[in-house]
């Protein structure tokens, strides 16, 4: 690392299994790729000894779902130290036309014909993570933050009979706000409420 601080390193993970529609082996739904467009990141705690930091970065960076890498780049320059009452707040990207959330995979259904899938979401959503545990900081090393996405969890109600029934455009089953409307409501509720980020 350069000899200035470099505190925070943004990354993600995405879970690839395969969805089993319906507790059914024959049909599933797999997502392998995919990235998110982060906008803004805050950082605040109360450093040991000292005063309360808050910092707030702003950059247009996209991260890869599966490797986890910036593009370009995201690392958040945040004093040395130790911390407590961390709180990080990760902004997704929501100002243009393009999908600040994209995951993709295929469809089987139960005849084994497979369709690509194509989950888009572009809001302003911010995810939070938090540690109650101190956390220090020093430029050898730096604090992950990782956004855990698990599209598992986010199709696990949706049935064989509405994938089945899903709007193909071009052979593929886009899900986004425009299209498939319907199952894009209810994956978008779960992304909401399940997409957990951990400050470490």
């Amino acid at each position: 690392f350069p000899s200035h601080d470099k505190g925070l390193v943004i990354t993600t993970t995405m879970s690839r299994n395969a969805i089993t529609m319906n507790r059914t082996t024959s049909a599933s739904l797999v997502f392998n790729s995919g990235y998110v467009v982060v906008r803004e990141v805050v950082f605040d705690g109360d450093r040991l000894n000292d005063a309360s930091v808050s910092i707030t970065e702003e950059k247009i960076t996209t991260i890869d779902l599966v490797t986890g890498t910036a593009n370009p780049p995201f690392v958040m320059d945040i004093p040395s130290g130790t911390y407590t009452s961390v709180n990080l707040g990760i902004e997704i990207q929501d100002e243009t036309n393009k999908p600040s959330v994209v995951a993709e995979g295929t469809y089987t259904n139960t005849a084994g014909i497979t369709t690509p899938v194509r989950f888009e979401f572009n809001s302003g959503e911010v995810f939070e993570a938090n540690s109650v545990a101190p956390v220090t900081l020093t430029q050898s090393t730096p604090a992950t933050a990782k956004i855990t996405f698990d599209p598992h969890v986010w199709f696990s109600t949706i049935t064989r009979t509405q994938m089945d029934n899903a709007v193909r455009t071009n052979g593929v089953i886009v899900i986004s706000e425009t299209r498939n409307s319907g199952l894009f409501d209810i994956v978008a509720d779960r992304l909401d409420n399940a997409t957990q980020a951990v400050f470490q």
